[in-house]
């Protein structure tokens, strides 16, 4: 049977689980507010952020009342630095989405297409996450993180080159979009090995 302590990390896992649904809401609107340029979903990501920013906060929180509420085993003080460090990653995610809403962004219309399916991939991986976080198979995380890597090669190796017409500005805004989505995907790729110390105990 669960103890105690066991029962409050699995309820950790969740919280962290709907963080990183609010994660993934985020960077879905950034890219959309990149490529339709609308500001409106800018604002939107900004307000994402900060939702993000305190329920990140809040599971921080409770991680270190497991701590000081409990006497944990060294295992379990393992698993609740694995959530912290988890809780500040996905807190680092919803920081990058509210960056890449920023409307600076020069992309000309025919990259767009590849863009989006870049975004769209980085989505995935969060959402694979927050599935592996409540407690389902993370198998996903790792497939959609390779499918970023991929998309973000093939959008490096389309511009800047010869025959790019877009000049050095566009191509540099495109190459940075892909890096921030590499970025995000990445980072919840490291997250999903870290869950493994303490979600099962969600499902």
């Amino acid at each position: 049977m669960p103890t105690a302590f066991q029962k409050e990390l699995g309820t950790l896992a969740r919280r962290l689980a709907d963080l990183c649904e609010l994660v993934a809401i985020a960077f879905e609107e950034a890219t959309c507010s990149v490529l339709e340029s609308d500001r409106t979903l800018g604002g939107r990501v900004r307000e994402d952020a900060a939702a993000v920013a305190a329920l990140g906060a809040a599971c921080e929180d409770q991680a270190c009342a497991l701590l000081a509420l409990h006497a944990p085993r060294e295992e379990d003080v393992q698993a609740v630095v694995a959530a912290v460090c988890s809780a500040a990653d996905l807190t680092r995610m919803g920081g990058l989405a509210r960056e890449v809403a920023e409307p600076r962004w020069r992309v000309p219309v025919e990259v767009r297409p590849a863009l989006g399916r870049l975004g769209g991939h980085a989505v995935a991986a969060a959402r694979a996450l927050r599935g592996q976080l409540a407690g389902e198979d993370g198998a996903g995380v790792a497939d959609a993180v390779a499918f970023v890597e991929a998309a973000e090669q093939e959008v490096r190796d389309g511009v800047g080159g010869i025959g790019w017409p877009h000049g050095a500005a566009a191509a540099a805004d495109v190459v940075l979009f892909a890096a921030a989505c590499g970025r995000f995907a990445g980072t919840a790729g490291s997250v999903a090995r870290r869950v493994a110390r303490f979600a099962p105990v969600a499902t």
